[in-house]
């Protein structure tokens, strides 16, 4: 038996690396476990990605080093963000390690490789079509604002609709934020998690606040400011469905959501959604993807979309759902 690894916490200039899984191994060696391996003249800790029971190599069986021992025996990456780790690496031409750093803030990562963090993901027990009404949850909102006809018509619209990926394209004062809260609503009734992406340079502004005041302790609202350690606290919750609804930039699209049942990105033209650091990657593009994975719905919302947006709308891609009149 074999095993393709990878480094978890530093810069490695190769993919993977291969080695043998020792007999006294085979029964407890699992896909996103940490390992001891010997790696030139140190040991080191890293994350098995794959494990085959026969290789295609040219090298000889001899020569392939073997794994020394299990260092954390559970597995921390569940569901999508498995496949999701895999496609960043293959669509972004970045090593996979690269990848696989996004989604753990470092106060983590050292936890992880340490032992000293016990990750448990809770049972997935999403809503079904044929079962809405299972696991309803009565919350008391201070917030009775009548929706006008217009964006009743388009709250429907992305409620009712069967397109998995949708574009609200927005007059200013239309009544946008009424929309959201309602929809917000309506999942966290069901008690699912909802992620709310937004812009830095707007992540305090009033329609944050206004989100804040309607949900109060259901609400995360996040920034770039946080400790690494705060972030840690803040994953944890997010993977223990502690917190329901997110606010906060492209980086919060890696946190592990057990139940995550929509994703709105704000302003979706905006360029802070690329990553222009290492590894480099779109917003929109890796929640497409976690759509895709997924099964959420994944709702784009903006005043001016970009291109590549009302193109996809206009070709069907999206469900095009218009809000040209003011409230």
């Amino acid at each position: 038996m074999y095993v393709l690894v990878s480094p978890f916490s530093k810069t490695f200039d190769d993919i993977w690396l291969t080695y043998i899984v020792p007999n006294f191994l085979m029964k407890e060696i699992k896909v996103w476990q940490i390992i001891e391996i010997p790696i030139r003249k140190s040991i080191e800790l890293w994350v098995v990605l794959n494990i085959f029971e026969t290789i295609n190599i040219n090298y000889e069986e001899s020569k392939i080093k073997s794994i020394i021992s299990i260092k954390n025996t559970n597995i921390f990456l569940s569901d999508y963000r498995v496949e999701l780790v895999k496609w960043i690496a293959n669509y972004y031409f970045t090593a996979i390690h690269n990848s696989l750093n996004l989604f753990f803030p470092k106060n983590l990562r050292e936890k992880i490789l340490k032992d000293k963090i016990n990750i448990i993901f809770p049972q997935n027990d999403y809503i079904n079509e044929k079962d809405k009404t299972k696991n309803i949850i009565n919350y008391s909102f201070n917030h009775n604002i009548k929706l006008s006809n217009e964006q009743n018509e388009a709250l429907n619209n992305i409620l009712e609709t069967k397109k998995q990926k949708i574009l609200l394209y927005w007059l200013t004062w239309s009544g946008k934020t009424e929309i959201y809260i309602k929809l917000i609503q309506k999942y966290l009734e069901n008690n699912m998690q909802i992620l709310f992406l937004i812009p830095e340079i707007i992540l305090t502004n009033q329609l944050s606040s206004k989100i804040k005041d309607v949900f109060g302790k259901d609400i995360l609202i996040i920034n770039s400011t946080i400790s690494d350690s705060t972030k840690t606290k803040y994953w944890l919750d997010i993977n223990n469905i502690n917190a329901k609804i997110i606010v906060w930039t492209r980086s919060a699209i890696f946190y592990p959501f057990n139940k995550l049942w929509l994703i709105i990105i704000d302003e979706e033209h905006d360029n802070s959604y690329i990553s222009d650091s290492s590894p480099r990657y779109n917003t929109i593009e890796v929640a497409e993807k976690i759509t895709e994975l997924n099964w959420n719905k994944l709702l784009l919302a903006s005043g001016t979309p970009s291109i590549k947006s009302m193109y996809k709308a206009v070709k069907w891609e999206y469900k095009l759902i218009n809000l040209l009149k003011r409230y």
